[in-house]
This record gives structure tokens, sequence and C-alpha cells, in this order.
């Protein structure tokens, strides 16, 4: 909506409402006037027909002649009707229509608004009566017409003055048009346009610090394209500003690295760029600037759009004034190393982790060992002394079948709990590990394996020195294949395991490889249950905190196929003593 529209629009809501409100009252003063005229004519008429209907009385003849006569003669009395009726109720005499403005009448709305609330009044004579009934439509029908010449003379009014106002406004903000179009041609890069001198006083300033702006966009928009062809194509972040901070150049890299536009931080201060904490630093840098001195490499940190904080190397030098050879502001080259910063820092966190997920498993195997001598000691020599008990009772009471049923029931059960003791301790730590080597444990591992499983045709080939590993890597290799076990029978439904264990040599340092497929139904097919994921978890785990590599392969329908490297060299280095601390 443009400003003459709008203007024109107040003026004609103001006329609109002057109109109302002068309609307003003039309605209520002809509704009153009609009602005061009404009243008076009928009083008047009231009157008249008082006097006549007394004198009458006293006129030769019949009375109600000289009444009917007098009626005919009279017609109507104002606006008021009169019928005459006999002592039967019969209509003897109607007055005649008024040819006053006769054949017109006033909008039913308006004569329903302006119209008075007057009754008929009934005169009693003798032989009959007399009804008077007041008619104001003559009277609404003057009060409409007057009305219907005022909206008319209004309504002329109102068109004439909006058109005079349209025509004036339009000649007055003509004006306008060219301080638009001087805009738009600085908008597309015409800073020499300029405006002429205008006669209203308040257009005349606008030109005038128009043209202030445009002299002064001119100068600026020439100093910052010699910059610009320097710096537009750089792939680094250059922001230069003056010694107070202000931005003069901001190239499209920076657009891409802080997320501002030009438009949008031009002429602000470069302070927007320095997170909490930071101010002094930029204090100093900017002190080092003044005294024409070189900022090179510096690794820190500025703030982009949203708060968002960004990693940079920078390297800032003054910007020198080459006629006073004055430093009059900062060049600054800035490179986004965040993904640096963060590789450098997942780099040192993985290696924290392994070594956390390596001091967990060191601690956990001493506490397996721990429970396993504690088993082997204590529980294992008290159920050996119960075998021995009860067997000695059994030989002593051969008369006694009842006594010696239950002694050798004790020898039976006290063998059972036995062997699965046994079983519990060579889960929790073998001693063949200990003592003989990772080859022994692994033949006793897998020996056990097939006695428990004996559908499952298991292979183990062994190759290279596996003696002297070292702690971590017996327990790391050994983990695996047993974990790997583990899966195939609960979950391949397979009927063939191959294991081998060698120690090869690669890129001329010592490895262990341990690897183990089958042929089940594979990866795929498994049901994902918590133990299947977190015990392929673990071996990853293990084989990493010793800077080793693990990798699975499957195929539905044809096995799972795990694979352990891990580094002989580094592995007795890598041990972590127990309880020494995390770094």
């Amino acid at each position: 909506m443009n400003l003459r529209f709008r203007i024109n629009l107040i003026i004609s809501v103001v006329i609109a409402l002057f109109t109302l409100i002068v309609g307003n009252i003039l309605v209520d003063d002809a509704r009153r006037g009609i009602r005061e005229e009404m009243e008076a004519g009928t009083k008047v008429t009231l009157q008249l027909l008082t006097t006549v209907i007394y004198s009458s009385q006293y006129m030769p003849g019949p009375g109600g002649d000289v009444l009917l006569r007098f009626l005919h003669r009279l017609g109507r009395v104002r606006a008021h009707e009169l019928r005459l009726y006999d002592d039967r109720g019969r209509l003897v005499y109607h007055s005649p229509p008024s040819l006053y403005k006769s054949g017109r009448e006033a909008p039913h709305w308006f004569v329903g608004l302006i119209s008075p609330k007057l009754q008929e009044v009934e005169i009693l004579i003798p032989g009959g009566r007399i009804d008077v009934a007041p008619d104001a439509s003559r009277s609404v029908l003057d009060a409409w017409d007057d009305l219907s010449s005022l909206l008319w003379l209004v309504f002329a009014l109102f068109v004439l003055l909006n058109g005079m106002v349209f025509l004036l406004l339009g000649h007055a903000l003509r004006p306008v048009r060219q301080i638009l179009q001087g805009l738009s041609e600085m908008q597309r890069g015409r800073f020499e346009v300029r405006l002429p001198a205008f006669p209203l006083p308040e257009f005349g300033a606008i030109s005038a610090t128009f043209n202030r702006m445009a002299d002064a966009l001119e100068e600026s928009y020439a100093e910052n394209r010699r910059l610009a062809l320097v710096a537009k194509q750089s792939s680094d972040a250059i922001i230069i500003h003056d010694l107070d901070g202000n931005v003069s150049f901001w190239n499209p890299a920076a657009e891409r690295l802080f997320g501002y536009s030009s438009e949008e931080i031009l002429g602000r201060s470069a302070t927007l760029l320095t997170p909490p904490g930071l101010e002094q630093e930029v204090a100093d840098n900017l002190a080092a600037i003044k005294q024409q001195r070189v900022v090179e490499n510096l690794e820190t940190r500025r703030q982009a759009r949203g708060g968002r904080t960004v990693d940079i190397a920078l390297a800032a030098a003054p910007l020198i004034d080459p006629t006073s050879n004055e430093v009059i502001g900062e060049i600054c080259c800035m490179r986004d190393i965040t993904a640096y910063k963060r590789a450098q820092q997942a780099q040192v966190e993985l290696q924290q982790n392994r070594r956390l997920t390596q001091l967990i498993q060191i601690h956990l195997e001493e506490e397996r060992r721990s429970i396993a001598r504690e088993l082997h000691d204590e529980l294992g020599q008290c159920v050996t002394a119960i075998k021995t008990i009860g067997t000695a009772i059994a030989n002593r009471t051969t008369e006694t079948p009842e006594v010696n049923r239950s002694a050798r029931t004790i020898v039976e059960v006290a063998s059972h709990i036995y062997d699965v003791v046994h079983g519990i301790i060579r889960q929790l730590r073998p001693s063949a590990l200990d003592h003989l080597g990772l080859d022994d444990a692994l033949e006793e591992s897998v020996n056990a394996f097939r006695e428990r499983h004996p559908l499952i045709a298991c292979e183990l080939r062994l190759e290279g020195d596996l003696k002297s590993l070292g702690e971590a890597v017996n327990i790391t290799a050994y983990r695996v294949v047993q974990e790997c076990l583990t899966n195939v029978a609960r979950h391949s439904e397979a009927t063939q395991a191959r294991i081998a264990v060698r120690r090869l040599l690669r890129d001329g340092a010592p490895w262990l490889e341990v690897s183990v497929g089958d042929n089940g139904r594979g990866l795929g097919e498994r049901d994902a249950t918590e133990a299947a994921r977190f015990g392929l978890l673990g071996m990853r785990e293990r084989v990493q905190a010793l800077a080793g590599e693990f990798d699975l392969a499957s195929k539905p329908g044809q096995g799972l196929s795990v694979r352990a490297l891990i580094p002989l060299a580094a592995s007795p280095d890598s041990v972590v003593p127990v309880g020494a601390p995390i770094p």
C-alpha cells in the first residue's frame, strides 16, 4: 500500500466518520421534529373537532349532518386522517389521501428508523365516533429528501477532495521516484549516481545526505576493490580491519568459514569473532601489529556465526600506508584446522581408550586368576577331602548296605563337583597357559571342546615359535579362540571349525595371526543376541588394545571367519602394570 493510497484512505475514513456523525445528528433532529409536529397537529385537530362537535349541537338540523358536511369541506387536518363511524360502526366518512408528493414514499428502512410511534385518538359523539389517525409519511419523505440531497453533496465533496489530494500528492511525491531510482543504481554498483536538489526542504535534505553517502561509498568501494583483487580467490579466510577493529574486507573464504556475509560484517568490529577468554590474545596481536611485527602460525580459536567455535591457524601482518609509512590496519589470514585438531584429539582419545581397555582386561584376568586359584586351593581341597572321607566310609561299611550306598553317593557327587570346579577353573584361567605356554593351552582347550561337542569337527593348526610371547599376547590370543569356539557351539549350527595360530613377519616385524572359521549359517542369519554382539566387541577391543587388527568376514550360509593380527614387538612394552594410573 503506497503513501498516496494511505493518505486517500485516511481522508475517506475521516469523511465517512464525519458523514455518519452528521447524518446521525440530522436523523435524530428529524425524528424529534416529526414527533413534535405530529403531536402539535394532533392537538390542533382535536381542538378543532371538539369545537365543531360542540357547536353542531346548537345549529338547526340534525347534528350529524352538520358534522358530516364540515368534514367533507375540511378533508384532512394537516397530516391526520379523519374517519367518521355511525352508531353501528359503519364508516360514514374517510378523509381523502394527501396530494403532497403523492406517489412517492421514503425507503422502508428509513421509515422504520425515523417514524415516531403515535397512537390513534378516538372521539365519541352522539350517534357514533370519530377516529383521528396521525400520518407522518409526508414528513418522513421530506426528511428523506433533505438527507438524500446532503448525502449527494457529501459524495461529490468526497470525490472532489480525494481527486485533488491524489493529484497533489502525486506532484509532491514525484522526487521519491528519483530517489528510488538512485538507490537502485547504487544497489547495482553504480556509486557515481547523484540526486538533484529538490525544492521541498525535506527532500532536499534527503538528496544532500544521499549524495554524501554516495561519495563515501564510491571512495570506499574503490579502495576495497584494489584489496579484493589480491585475495578474492584465496582458499584461506582473509580479513582486513583498521586499528579500531572495524572490518573493511571480507573474502568469500571468510564467509564460508565464519558464516557471515560481506554485507553483514563490513563496518562491524572484528571482536565479533573473538571467543570469551581470548580478548587478551587479540589485544596482544593488535599491539604487535601496531609495532609492525608479524604474527605467524598461531594456533588459536575464533567464534563463527551462532556461537560455533572454530580452531584456526592465524597469520597476521600490518597494513601500511605507502605514503605515510604508518600502520593503518591489519591483514589476517586464517585457515580452518578444526578437522586436524579433532583428528589429533581423536587419536589421543583412541590411545587412552586402548590403554584403558588393556588395563581393564589385565585387571579382569588377574581377578579370574585369583578366583581360579581360590577355587583350586580352597574348594578343590575341600571337595577332595569330602571324596576321601566318603571313600573311607564306603570301605568300612560294606556290611551296612544303606550307609555304604550313601557314602558312595557322596563320593560320586564330590567327583562331579570336582570335575565342574576344574571346568570352571579352565574357563576362568587355564593352568596350561601359565605353566606350558599358548600352544599347549590351545590344544587343551580344543580337546575339551571336542569332548563337549563331538558332532563338531574341530581342527587346530599351530605354526612357528609360540613360546615366550608375553602375558598380554597369550591371554588375548587364547580369549579370541575361546570366544570364537563358544559362538560356534552356541550360534553357528556348524559341523566344522578351523583354528590357525601362527607367528609371521610383516614388514620385517613379528606378528601373531589368529584365525577361526566355521561352516555355519553365517553372521547375517544368526540371532543378533546381546551375547553374540558383545562377544565380538570384546574380541575387537582386546586386539585393538594391543595396537592390533581385527577383521571378520561372513556370508549367509557360508559361515563366519574371524582374523586377528597382534604385533609382537610392541606387545611387551604396551603391557600396563596392574595398578598403574591411566594417562
